[in-house]
C-alpha cells in the first residue's frame, strides 16, 4: 500500500480535532438521553443539525476497541436528501459517550444510504472508505493518529474487510476476488460468467443484464457470500451464492430473496422472502453446508434489514416500514416465534398502515408498497449484542440513535 499526498482542499485531521469548524463551541450539538414510550427502552440521540449516517446493517460503525463510532456527516446547509443523489460532507469520528468528534476527511461526496461506504481496518487506528473527492473514486485508507492517506493498489473496487483484517473483498459486476495490501496482489476467484453457467435461474433472467454485487465474509472468514442480481428495477431474480476458501468451490444456495445476512457461526444465511401466494413476506435462512432452506418465521412482517443477535441466534433484529410495528425497529425470537417492538419510530409511534402509492421511496427489490420516509433505520448490533445503533429523520434531520438491548 502506498502513501500519497494530500490535496490541498482537502484536510484530514488529527484526532480531537472538531467536526464542526465554527460552530464547534455552539449548542448545535448534543448528546440526549430518551426512553421509549412504548417499549421503555433507553436510547441516545446524538442530536445534530446535519444529516449524519453510518453506513449499513452489516457493516458495524463501532470500532474493533468498541469506543469509537465512525460515520459520515453531510453539510448543514444540505437540507434535503433524495434517493439517488449525492451530497458533499465529511468522514467523522466521536466517541460513544458523543465526545471527541473529529473528521478523518473533508471534501467527500456521500449518499445518504451508506455515506462514502466506510468501515473499520484491522484496529481503532485505521478506517477505509470510498474516497470521492476528486474523480475517479478509490478506495483509501486513513491512519487515524495521523491523518495521513493511502490507497490500495487493487485493479477493482473493494468494499470490505476479512474478520482476519488482511484482506480486502474487491469486485465489480463482472467479477469478485480479494486483494492482500500487505503484498499487493489482488486474486479473481470468482466471475460472472461462471455464476450464470451454475446458475439453476437463469431463464428468469434472460434478455436482461446481470451483476455481482455486496459480498460478504462470513463471520468465521471461511467464506464469502456473494449476491447476483439482474439490473432492472425491481430485479426479477436476485440469488445468493457462497464461495469456500479452502476448497474454491462456488455453491448456489437460493433465490427470491432480499437482504441476506450471515449467522454468527457462519453456517447459515437469513433473509426475507415474499410469497406470493399468501401475500405476505417472512424471514428465512438456508444453511449453507446441506444447503437446506426453511421458513423461520411464518408469520407476515415488513421487515427489511434483519440480522441476527451476536451471542443469540434466536434473536433477529429489524427494521419495519408500516404494520404491525410502524417504522420502527421489530425483535423476533425464532424459539418462540414471537415478534415484538424493540424502538418505536418516531418515539411513541405504533402501527402504522403501510404507505401507498402517493409515496415515492421503495425499498430496492422488494415486494412491499412504497415506504413514507427516505430514511432506513438500517439497525447494526454492537459486538456483544448490548446496544443496536440506528438513524431516524424524526427530529429533522437524520441523526444517529443508540438503543441499549442489555437486557436481551
Amino acid at each position: 500500500m502506498r502513501s500519497v499526498t494530500l490535496p490541498s482542499r482537502r484536510s484530514f485531521l488529527a484526532a480531537g480535532a472538531s467536526c464542526y469548524a465554527a460552530a464547534a463551541q455552539s449548542r448545535d450539538f448534543g448528546v440526549q438521553p430518551l426512553t421509549d414510550p412504548l417499549t421503555k427502552r433507553r436510547i441516545r440521540h446524538y442530536r445534530s443539525p446535519h444529516h449524519e449516517v453510518h453506513h449499513y446493517y452489516f457493516v458495524s460503525p463501532w470500532s474493533p476497541s468498541g469506543r469509537t463510532l465512525l460515520f459520515f456527516q453531510f453539510h448543514r446547509d444540505v437540507a434535503q436528501l433524495t434517493a439517488r443523489g449525492r451530497y458533499p460532507g465529511r468522514l467523522c469520528l466521536m466517541d460513544l459517550d458523543g465526545g471527541s468528534r473529529r473528521v478523518l476527511a473533508e471534501g467527500l461526496m456521500g449518499h445518504y444510504h451508506v455515506g462514502v461506504n466506510q468501515f473499520w481496518g484491522d484496529s481503532d487506528e485505521s478506517v477505509y472508505f470510498i474516497d470521492t473527492a476528486q474523480p475517479p473514486a478509490r478506495l483509501a485508507r486513513i491512519h487515524v493518529p495521523t491523518g495521513e492517506i493511502s490507497h490500495p493498489r487493487s485493479p477493482v473496487p473493494c468494499s470490505r474487510l476479512s474478520p482476519s483484517g488482511n484482506v480486502l473483498s474487491c469486485g465489480r459486476a463482472g467479477e469478485w476476488g480479494v486483494y492482500t495490501p500487505a503484498e499487493d496482489r489482488y486474486e479473481r476467484l470468482v466471475t460472472l460468467e461462471r455464476v450464470l453457467a451454475l446458475s439453476p435461474n437463469r431463464t428468469q433472467g434472460l434478455g436482461v443484464a446481470s451483476q455481482l454485487q455486496n459480498t460478504r465474509f462470513s463471520p468465521t472468514g471461511d467464506r464469502v457470500m456473494i449476491v447476483h442480481r439482474t439490473v432492472d428495477d425491481p430485479p426479477r431474480l436476485i440469488e445468493i451464492y457462497v464461495y469456500d476458501f479452502r476448497s474454491g468451490q462456488l455453491t448456489y444456495l437460493a433465490q427470491n430473496l432480499h437482504h441476506p445476512g450471515w449467522r454468527p457461526d457462519g453456517k447459515a444465511i437469513l433473509f426475507v422472502r415474499w410469497d406470493p401466494r399468501r401475500m405476505m413476506q417472512n424471514l428465512w435462512k438456508v444453511d449453507v453446508e446441506t444447503l437446506e432452506e426453511r421458513c423461520v418465521f411464518d408469520r407476515h412482517l415488513s421487515a427489511v434489514h434483519c440480522s441476527y443477535h451476536p451471542g443469540r441466534p434466536n434473536l433477529v433484529l429489524g427494521d419495519c416500514y408500516g404494520g404491525e410495528f410502524g417504522n420502527g425497529l421489530v425483535l423476533v425470537d425464532l424459539e418462540s416465534r414471537t415478534a415484538r417492538h424493540l424502538v418505536s419510530i418516531p418515539q411513541g409511534a405504533g402501527a402504522d398502515p403501510v404507505a401507498d402509492e402517493r409515496f415515492p421511496f421503495r425499498n430496492f427489490g422488494l415486494w412491499m408498497p412504497p415506504r413514507k420516509y427516505l430514511n432506513e433505520p438500517r439497525p447494526v448490533w454492537n459486538a456483544d449484542g448490548t446496544r443496536v445503533l440506528y438513524t431516524s429523520e424524526e427530529s429533522g434531520r437524520i441523526n444517529l440513535y443508540i438503543a441499549d438491548t442489555s437486557d436481551l
